[in-house]
């Protein structure tokens, strides 16, 4: 394609081209020239023919990252991004800081962070003591013993947070209660707002088994809240204002012989707060569709695990967003907020000067579900350290893991 469209282009432009659509294939929504340069292997991941073959074709690119950024921008095929965001019209392909894309995977990329820049800059305003009033009932208090302060509770932490955005990611992995955590934000929400019989509420998941999975979790932590509070709050008003979870195509309106959904930026969807389980999953077209769709004053609240059920098609948007989450990075008037709404002090292990949308995102780090050897592996498996987790392998005497030798990987499969 690229070849018909510009005969003239070199060997560089082409070999560039046939890399990104590659690298599409393979769920990254862009080619980046310097990492490829430094360890084309580790990028790309190829057999040892494929790999020889690539690397004898980058023998006649140029040495650095910067004399093959000047041949593509030299290229009708590519088009470079102007100081005000602009592209040439027809190039397929843009060139953006180092990075090559596809231009329609630009296009989303674009889309949808200024739908997260223009969701996410400033937080909005709230009661604090209110909202300390409404989490102590919701989030009753742990004790940490005599001379033991309790661990912080960061699911309170995320309903907080949560409340003041209109943009908002509750990450964690398996058995962190993030529906748990949902649950009680929707009652927050509820009982915070002003006109709480106006509030409209959806659920949606990338897939039905997932939408169905949301929304008897939902159902199941507020009849268990229900029991917990009482007649303090209306639960049961609030359940009668949950619309029934749907799959993002179905509540986007996708129809047939066409990408296009019934609802976008011109026709948004009539919803005040929206909460997306696995994430994870929604690639960058969708993420750019939905978003669109939401009205500007509209919540949503984006609950998956970064480390898990990464999409099908191209971009990994909650791992990028929730890049540095561990971390936290929550800035002084955060951590004071915090402190004032939900009565706990983030550990200074926590601080720092992060964007602001690490600012709207909360990393559940308990799990309920996984505890001892298994948990421990799965830790040590998703930070990389494989050091840790072959030791656990060898070591554990509880039955939970076992190493398993064997010749060749297959044979374990």
């Amino acid at each position: 394609f690229l070849n018909e469209r510009a005969p003239e282009a070199p060997d560089e432009v082409l070999l560039a081209g046939a890399l990104v659509a590659h690298m599409e294939g393979r769920g990254h929504a862009c080619l980046l020239l310097d990492e490829l340069l430094d360890d084309a292997d580790a990028l790309l991941g190829w057999p040892a023919d494929a790999a020889a073959a690539l690397q004898a074709a980058l023998s006649d690119v140029p040495a650095d990252a910067d004399a093959w950024r000047a041949a593509l921008q030299a290229s009708p095929l590519v088009a470079t991004v102007d100081m005000r965001g602009a592209l040439r019209a027809g190039a397929p392909l843009v060139l953006h800081e180092g990075r090559l894309y596809l231009r329609r995977y630009w296009d989303y990329e674009r889309r949808v962070a200024q739908q997260v820049l223009a969701r996410g800059v400033a937080p909005m305003p709230v009661d604090t003591s209110a909202v300390r009033e409404h989490l102590d009932l919701l989030f009753p208090a742990a004790t940490g013993g005599d001379d033991v302060a309790p661990p912080i509770d960061w699911q309170k932490a995320a309903c907080g947070l949560a409340l003041r955005g209109r943009f908002s990611i509750i990450t964690g992995g398996p058995g962190t209660g993030k529906t748990y955590t949902a649950a009680r934000l929707l009652a927050l929400l509820f009982a915070m707002d002003a006109s709480p019989e106006r509030l409209r509420v959806m659920l949606a998941a990338p897939t039905g088994k997932a939408a169905a999975r949301l929304k008897q979790s939902i159902d199941a932590a507020l009849g268990e809240l229900n029991d917990q509070v009482g007649d303090r709050l209306p639960l049961d008003e609030l359940a009668s204002h949950i619309q029934p979870a749907r799959t993002l195509h179905s509540l986007l309106g996708a129809r047939p012989d066409t990408r296009r959904f019934r609802f976008d930026a011109a026709h948004p969807l009539e919803v005040d707060v929206l909460i997306v389980d696995e994430a994870s999953m929604i690639h960058l077209e969708m993420m750019a569709a939905l978003l669109e769709a939401l009205p500007p004053m509209a919540r949503v609240i984006f609950l998956g695990d970064k480390d898990q059920l990464a999409s099908v098609e191209a971009g990994a948007v909650l791992g990028d967003l929730c890049r540095g989450a561990e971390a936290g990075r929550y800035r002084p008037e955060t951590l004071a907020y915090l402190e004032a709404a939900t009565g706990q002090r983030v550990p200074d292990a926590f601080a720092g000067d992060g964007p602001p949308l690490a600012q709207q995102t909360v990393m559940l780090r308990e799990s309920r579900r996984f505890g001892g050897p298994i948990g421990q592996l799965a830790t040590a498996v998703n930070q990389g350290d494989s050091r840790s987790a072959v030791a656990l392998l060898h070591t554990d005497r509880s039955g939970a893991l076992a190493w398993l030798d064997a010749p060749s990987p297959t044979d374990v499969v």
